[in-house]
This record gives structure tokens, sequence and C-alpha cells, in this order.
């Protein structure tokens, strides 16, 4: 682990553990987004794209990328991370320009419903709602239908991994799914919780809270749609990469995930970053392994063709 990393967990154990009985929730999604501001000034920087629109997807809010005006456009579809309640469009703005603009594609941000306002399955409602506007429209913003994938990070990975099914089922292909540090289980018995669960910003004790915000019925936690490893079928699905953090309470999904995947003849890739923590992805100069991973997944989606 390098010195800024160390710096930042160390200005992060400064920070008081929320009361989570007692949270306020719009209190905390300000200092969260705050804190993601000032992450995100330090360790990233603004990537130029051509254009930036944002539309309206049936009532679900979208941000439209493209690096070029031409036709037959890649679309990538992302889902951002925040544990189904935190964050939005623009927690993500530099996560998604960086894509754009690296993979020459079109990326379409979806702005999902926050629990606890909304529970499940408002969040996975709104994410297949995108990928069907989506793929009826994306066409006007010079995007091909036949080419979209899925892409998220940690509860956004979740979302991504469930549309990939979901896709699978309904007859939409998807060409690829990229799964950034993904929260896959919902059981929370990982032994990488315990392991990881203090001291790395993300902690067991918020994981907890954030699934009781938007699965609070226990019977839920592991429906198929919201912990994909409990689905009964892995065949042809779309390939996969999935990238993982050494010190991420997590990790013990992604890898797990991936296996399964592998075992149902899905073609899947997985990369554990070393010395990285959950979120790497929102502040890529803190290392140059956190930077790596925007060159694993241009190479990743070059491979598909």
């Amino acid at each position: 682990m390098n010195w800024k990393l160390k710096l930042v967990l160390w200005y992060s154990s400064l920070t008081k553990t929320p009361d989570y009985d007692a949270i306020d929730i719009s209190e905390l999604r300000r200092n969260s987004n705050a804190s993601a501001r000032l992450g995100s000034m330090l360790f990233d920087r603004k990537v130029p794209v051509s254009v930036v629109q944002d539309v309206n997807a049936d009532g679900v809010p979208l941000r439209i990328y493209r690096n070029n005006i031409s036709q037959d456009q890649r679309v990538m579809i992302y889902y951002h991370g925040g544990g189904f309640v935190l964050y939005g469009l623009d927690s993500h703005d530099k996560v998604c320009r960086r894509l754009c603009a690296m993979n020459d594609c079109i990326v379409v941000s979806v702005d999902y419903r926050l629990a606890p306002e909304y529970q499940y399955p408002a969040a996975h409602e709104d994410a297949y709602q995108a990928i069907k506007w989506i793929k009826k429209n994306i066409v006007r913003y010079g995007g091909n239908s036949q080419n979209m994938l899925v892409a998220g990070d940690s509860a956004g990975a979740a979302i991504a991994a469930s549309m990939a099914h979901r896709c699978h089922r309904d007859g939409i292909r998807l060409r690829a799914q990229i799964l950034i540090y993904p929260w896959i289980d919902g059981r929370l018995t990982n032994p990488s919780l315990d392991r990881n669960g203090e001291g790395y910003m993300l902690t067991k004790k918020a994981i907890v809270w954030f699934q009781k915000q938007y699965t609070p019925r226990a019977e839920d936690h592991c429906l198929p749609d919201v912990s994909p490893c409990y689905e009964s079928d892995f065949t042809d699905l779309p390939p996969a990469f999935i990238l993982t953090a050494e010190l991420d309470p997590l990790i013990d999904d992604g890898y797990r995930y991936f296996h399964q995947l592998k075992a149902g003849g899905t073609p899947c890739h997985y990369h554990e970053y070393k010395g990285l923590i959950h979120g790497f992805i929102n502040i890529p100069m803190i290392a140059p392994e956190a930077m790596s991973a925007f060159d694993d997944i241009k190479k990743f989606l070059a491979g598909i063709g």
C-alpha cells in the first residue's frame, strides 16, 4: 500500500463512525458526496469527451457520454455503486468520462432510485427500464443496440450482474459484463467481510446497514435477483471481467462469482488489484494499480471485438 492510500485511510479513521440506528439519510448523502468530491479532486481528473447529455428514459434519469458522433458505436450501460443508498450521476461522472474516452464508446450512466425511500425491487426495475429504453432509442445517439454491455461497481455491479441474467432470460443480447468489486452475496458470511471489514473505509457494519435499507426483509437478501450467486443457470451469459481489490470486504464475492461463471461456461476474466481498497475506481490516481484497471477494461473490451 502506497503513502497516498495510507494517508486516505488515516484521514478516514478520523471520521466518527455513524450511529446506524439513528442516521440521517440526507446528512449521510451530503457527507458522502462531499467526501467523494474531495477524493475525486485529489486523485482523479476530468477527462474531456465530445458530448454529455442528460435524458429521461421514461422516468429513469440517464446521462449519455459520447466521444464522437459516428454511428454504430458500442454502448456501455453503467450502474454506480453506493450500497443502493448513496451517489448518482455526478459521483461517477469522471469514471464514465474515462471509460467513454478510453474505449471510444457511448457510456450511459443510470440514475436508479435509492433506498431507503425506494426499496427492492426499485433499483432493479429502473436498471431494466433503462436497458429497454436504451435498446429502443440509442440509435438516435449513434449507438448500436446489438452491441450493448453492462458495467458497474459495488452495488452497481450487483445490478449489472443481475441484468446480465435477466437480459439472457428475456432474449436481449448483451456483449459483455464488467463487474468492479461486485457485491454478489446477500448472506454476508464470506471470510473477507471479517478479514477486511475494518480499517479500509468500507466496513462490515456499513454493508449490513446498506443491506437493511434496500432489502429490509431477510427473506429477500438471497433472492437471485439481489444476490446473483444464487441464480440457478450460469450458461450462455455474456463474457465477464471481474475486478476486485485485495483489501476489500467484498473480494470473496467477486472471486466466488468468477468461479461460478467459469463453471457455467461463461468466458470470464478475473483480476485482483493488490494493495487497493473498495472504491478505487473513483480515485484511480491514488496508485498505478488503480489506473491500470481502466487499461485492463480496455484490453478486455478489445478482446471481445
